[in-house]
């Protein structure tokens, strides 16, 4: 077994943008906001599903700065800014503020798998990061994202009955005596099953989409759960926050909670 602070794998699905807007409810000429919103409406129908190209969802936040969340969902970076550009320049959009948005990418960590991995590179006497490590990686990688739970994982959609929606940025610390980045991969795999033990048993009361953000945006994660109760993600961040990734190496952003506006109530949401 190694003790160096090795990357676990990763697997990267869709793209994902979360947009936070306030709407302008001074807007004049309510004739014309009203038809705005009905444009608004059908755009963001075509979008509601599109396969394999990713979805948007519009939703309604209570508290937080803002008033609406759009996520969308891209399998591509640049399908992301094509949507972006498009919702940005819609006249549909004009009574949408802008308040902050985040980019990511859906990421499924294969801890365990990377763990077992060096474990096999040990018995082969295959070095890390040489050619034939490469090979075992590249392997590995492929065969996981075969399988259709991958698949599931890594281009989510929100499943029927869970309309509420909860999203928050987070990083993992790097301070001295609470270095993340420091542990050895073992430790970290250990203590991420541990972690991860408690979104098991919220099994089929929340949905959970972890997206990496690390190069892409301020933070190094964004979470985003959907449930049919709020006050599940109330119970699961609670309980969440007494194991050890949370309490010593979690630092968390702001919390936006709502509800998924259904697309023939969009135009009254933001129409007035």
């Amino acid at each position: 077994m190694s003790d160096s602070p090795l990357a676990p794998l990763v697997l990267d699905g869709w793209f994902v943008l979360h947009q936070l807007f306030h709407i302008d409810r001074f807007a004049r000429d309510d004739e014309a906001r009203r038809g705005r919103g009905q444009a608004l409406a059908e755009l963001f129908a075509s979008w509601e599903d599109l396969g394999d190209d990713g979805w948007s969802g519009l939703y309604r936040i209570v508290g937080g700065g803002a008033d609406v969340l759009a996520i969308h969902f891209r399998p591509t970076l640049d399908a992301l800014g094509v949507v972006e550009r498009e919702l940005a320049t819609a006249e549909a959009s004009a009574d949408l503020v802008p308040v902050q948005d985040y980019v990511s990418v859906v990421e499924l960590g294969l801890y365990a798998i990377t763990v077992a991995l060096l474990e096999k590179a040990a018995a082969e006497g295959v070095e890390v990061r040489s050619e034939a490590w490469d090979a075992l990686v590249a392997e590995t990688l492929e065969t996981e994202s075969r399988k259709a739970y991958s698949r599931r994982r890594l281009q989510p959609v929100q499943p029927p009955g869970m309309p509420y929606v909860c999203f928050y940025p987070m990083d993992k610390r790097r301070a001295p005596g609470q270095n993340w980045y420091a542990l050895p991969l073992e430790e970290r795999a250990a203590l991420m099953l541990d972690h991860g033990s408690a979104g098991r048993r919220y099994a089929g009361r929340i949905a959970q989409v972890i997206s990496g953000s690390v190069g892409l945006d301020d933070w190094e994660w964004g979470v985003t759960l959907f449930a049919g109760d709020p006050l599940d993600f109330k119970a699961l961040v609670t309980e969440m926050r007494y194991d050890e990734v949370s309490s010593v190496y979690a630092e968390f952003g702001s919390f936006w909670v709502g509800r998924r506006v259904p697309t023939d109530e969009i135009a009254g949401e933001v129409g007035g």
